[in-house]
């Protein structure tokens, strides 16, 4: 497959899911672009959460984000799950576990461990990592894309994962981690146990509800399975099948019955 623009990717993305939000790139640069922002600078606010500030990009705040190794201003959790530094095993229990302001996203102790270990060593791939809106990123080679939208919207880039599959499993994980593991780290090939060539649909990590809205989805796919899904589009149920992609209307008798419960 030849290479595709991080542009034209992002545009193919954008109308296969019809997303709302802009899609994104990851890559690492040799320098940090000037246009990108700390996350402290979109983040003024209590904890400075990377995954938030990603969420602000999608939403057209800013271009781009960036974080380095060494760098401040951004949460210790990206540090680790990004493999900037070393992962406490006693943080990410006191987080889960125990300890104050735990989540509770783990049975025990034990069970949290496990899961460290499961991940594996993180490797961040240069010094810099940027996350940028597709149409800003330039000439640049990505790591992978993240998409956030809504359940229909994601669930049309679930199908369009499998369009061109000849398997009906291990196509999509949905894995425990921080928001900016599945955004960035497990798509981008960074954690030693993250499986290869999936993609990664989530968050599943309850301590952001917060902030991250409630209807929205986020999918984070290797830019190989990306440009893949791109070079689909247009065979695809998006062009071939939109009526039924993207209905006008839903079945009134189910939706009454639905909204009853919502």
């Amino acid at each position: 497959m030849s290479r595709q623009s991080a542009r034209y990717v992002g545009e193919q993305l954008q109308k296969a899911g019809r997303l709302h939000l802009k899609p994104l790139c990851i890559y690492t640069p040799g320098v940090m672009p000037a246009g990108a922002k700390q996350v402290s600078d979109l983040i003024r606010e209590g904890e400075r959460c990377l995954a938030k500030a990603i969420l602000l990009v999608a939403a057209g705040e800013a271009d781009a984000v960036g974080v380095s190794a060494g760098g401040k201003g951004f949460c210790y959790g990206a540090v680790t799950f990004l493999g900037f530094g070393e992962m406490s095993e006693q943080l990410v229990i006191d987080v889960a576990v125990s300890g104050e302001g735990a989540a509770y996203m783990k049975a025990t102790p034990e069970v949290c461990k496990e899961t460290v270990k499961s991940i594996g060593k993180i490797t961040p791939p240069g010094k810099h990592i940027v996350v940028s809106t597709c149409e800003a990123a330039g000439d640049v080679k990505p790591l992978s894309y993240l998409c956030l939208g809504t359940a229909e919207e994601i669930r049309n880039l679930c199908g369009l994962v499998h369009f061109g599959s000849g398997s009906a499993f291990g196509q999509i994980d949905a894995p425990w981690g921080s928001n900016c593991s599945l955004f960035i780290t497990y798509p981008a090939g960074m954690a030693e146990g993250a499986p290869k060539g999936k993609a990664f649909i989530g968050p599943t990590a309850i301590d952001g509800n917060p902030w991250f809205p409630a209807d929205l989805m986020s999918l984070g796919i290797p830019a190989e399975m990306a440009e893949r899904m791109a070079g689909d589009v247009d065979k695809s149920f998006v062009v071939m099948r939109p009526e039924m992609a993207y209905p006008a209307d839903h079945d009134p008798v189910v939706m009454k019955a639905v909204s009853r419960r919502l």
